[in-house]
């Protein structure tokens, strides 16, 4: 049983590495310069502005989710003093 489910793993894993050839023919040439390089000065310029925006995104989320916390633990404190009286 452990030779027929090994024959079989190999097969499967000989299919999909011949997919795979087929699929990303880059054996056959080399990648000289990547996909993106003639966009590559107008990603530099536009780095920074992306990472800004990036950074405000994530203050705007912290923001929103301290104010949702502090919410959520004034409803607790009001609901435990309710129960206590």
């Amino acid at each position: 049983m452990k030779k027929l489910l090994s024959t079989i793993h190999e097969t499967v894993w000989w299919i999909v590495a011949e997919l795979e050839d087929w699929l990303y023919p880059y054996q056959d040439r080399e990648v000289t310069k990547p996909l993106f390089y003639d966009n590559f000065d107008n990603i530099t310029s536009n780095q920074s502005k992306y990472l800004e925006s990036q950074i405000d995104c994530n203050n705007d989320r912290i923001i929103r989710l301290q104010s949702e916390m502090i919410f959520v633990i004034d409803k607790i404190r009001k609901l435990e003093n309710h129960g206590q009286k």
